[in-house]
C-alpha cells in the first residue's frame, strides 16, 4: 500500500518514513518467487504467530495488515510489520547459522492480517535459484534504517515524548487499521512505561483538546506539544 504523506509536519517519523522509504521493487520480486512456496494464513487481531513450527523455521509475507514483531523472553513490541513486508529474516538467520544464546521473537496481530508463510529451507533454496539476495539486503538494509530512526524517537527520551512518537504513529495509520488499535495497549507493548503513566499523559493531552480518543481508538490528533 502506497500512503501520502506529503506536507505532513511529521515527515521524519520513522513510521512515516518506513511507508516513504519502502523498496516496494525488492518487496514485489520476493513476494512473486516465494508467494507460490507458502501457506497461507489469517490472524484476527490479538492473535500470535511463531516463526518456529513443526515443520521447522519459516519466513513471513505479510500480504494485509499490521504484525508487531515481539521478543519472546519478555513480550516487549520491537518494530512493526505494515502490509506487504518480509518478516522473520533474523530468527532465520539465527537458526541457519547456529547463533549461541541468539534472541527468538514472535508475532502479534495488531489488526486483521493474512498472508503466506515459507519454510526457510525453501526460502533459502528460492532465494540461491532466483537471485534473490540482493532484494534480501535491500529489504534489510531499509529495516535497520527505519529501527535507526525509531531508536531515535524511543530510546533515550522521557515517556512523554515516547507517547508522542507512537500517537503521531498510530494517526498515520489508514483509518481501517487505526479504528481497530488501542491506543493504550499499543502504547503500553511498545514502551513498558506503567498503565497509570500512559493514561495519565493521554488525559492531558485530551484535556488540552491536543487528541480525541473514543472508545480506546484514536479518532482526532492535532499538532502535538514537543515537551510536557
Amino acid at each position: 500500500m502506497n500512503l501520502d504523506f506529503s506536507g505532513n509536519e511529521n515527515a521524519l517519523h520513522s513510521f512515516i518514513f518506513s511507508q516513504q522509504a519502502k523498496p516496494h521493487a525488492a518487496i514485489d520480486t520476493l513476494f512473486s518467487s516465494l508467494l507460490p512456496f507458502g501457506q497461507p494464513f489469517i490472524l484476527q487481531t490479538g492473535e500470535e504467530l511463531f516463526f518456529d513450527s513443526e515443520q521447522g523455521y519459516r519466513i513471513v509475507l505479510l500480504e494485509e495488515g499490521i504484525l508487531s514483531y515481539c521478543r519472546r523472553d519478555d513480550n516487549m513490541h520491537i518494530s512493526s510489520g505494515f502490509a506487504p513486508s518480509v518478516m522473520g529474516l533474523v530468527d532465520c538467520y539465527g537458526i541457519t547459522y547456529d547463533v549461541t544464546t541468539r534472541p527468538e521473537h514472535y508475532l502479534i496481530a495488531e489488526t486483521e492480517c493474512s498472508g503466506r508463510t515459507v519454510l526457510l529451507s525453501d526460502f533459502i533454496r528460492i532465494a540461491d535459484e532466483c537471485d534473490l539476495w540482493h532484494d534480501v539486503a535491500r529489504f534489510l538494509a531499509f529495516r535497520l534504517m527505519v529501527m535507526c530512526a525509531r531508536d531515535r524517537e524511543l530510546v533515550g527520551v522521557d515517556s512523554y515524548l515516547k507517547v508522542r512518537a507512537l500517537l503521531i504513529e498510530v494517526w498515520a495509520y489508514p483509518q481501517g487499521y487505526r479504528k481497530n488499535i488501542n491506543v493504550l495497549s499499543f502504547i503500553q507493548r511498545r514502551t513498558g512505561i506503567s498503565r497509570s503513566r500512559v493514561l495519565k499523559i493521554l488525559s492531558e493531552l485530551k484535556k488540552g483538546e491536543y487528541i480525541q480518543i473514543d472508545n480506546g481508538r484514536l479518532v482526532g490528533l492535532k499538532k502535538l506539544p514537543v515537551a510536557y
